[in-house]
């Protein structure tokens, strides 16, 4: 007798489910079913305050939004100009040697030794940023409209300053909830709090922003 082996990861996203059945992935919205009619009847004490998201004037400009990348994307992308940047310099510096060597052996040349290097370093950071952006954008944006349970954070001292990550406990409209990291942008950005309301917007188990909606 063959005995149904319990999913622990979502088969899409790879988030790890929690214990209680869930009809959708709380990360990537994919159908699961995994819950049975009597639990995904079940009804959330918040679920009518979440459905109100959509009859505000705002949902439908919020809905449409897309939102900035998140930190790992946007450093990625910084390494990746600046690789190609230092490649390109490498590139001409090259090209300027060749053009006037002479009869000089190009390896015993330093601006060739300098310009082979600063093409291979540039070469080296366009590759790693570019797979740092393609590593942040892995999942797909998904906009919801969401009520912001709890939050908590941790924060990470690296040399003379501090990173903060926040994790918003979310609640959608189906009922699921998960749990979101959200990377901390600085003492002056007015943060998300406890019961807030709006649209969330999400790369798998990453909140990139989220738009509050007054009910």
């Amino acid at each position: 007798m063959e005995t149904a082996t319990k999913r622990t990861h979502c088969p899409n996203c790879g988030a790890r489910l929690p214990e209680q059945p869930l009809s959708i992935c709380s990360y990537c919205a994919m159908p699961l079913d995994l819950a049975t009619p009597k639990e995904t009847g079940a009804q959330s004490p918040n679920l009518a305050k979440i459905q109100r998201i959509a009859e505000q004037p705002d949902f439908g400009p919020a809905m449409q939004r897309t939102p900035p990348e998140g930190p790992d994307y946007q450093a990625g992308r910084h390494r990746a100009a600046r690789g190609r940047g230092v490649l390109a310099a490498g590139v001409v510096l090259v090209c300027a040697v060749l053009l006037g060597r002479g009869e000089r052996p190009l390896f015993t040349h330093p601006l060739f030794v300098l310009g082979v290097l600063a093409a291979g370093i540039g070469a080296w950071w366009w590759i790693r940023g570019a797979e740092a952006m393609r590593h942040a954008t892995a999942h797909p944006l998904v906009r919801r409209t969401a009520l912001i349970l709890d939050r908590r954070s941790d924060t990470a001292l690296e040399g003379w300053w501090g990173n903060t990550t926040y994790y918003f406990k979310l609640e959608f409209p189906d009922g699921t909830t998960g749990e979101f990291a959200y990377v901390g942008r600085g003492a002056s950005e007015d943060l998300f709090v406890n019961g807030m309301t709006g649209v969330a917007y999400t790369r798998g188990d990453r909140l990139l922003d989220f738009t509050h909606i007054r009910l």
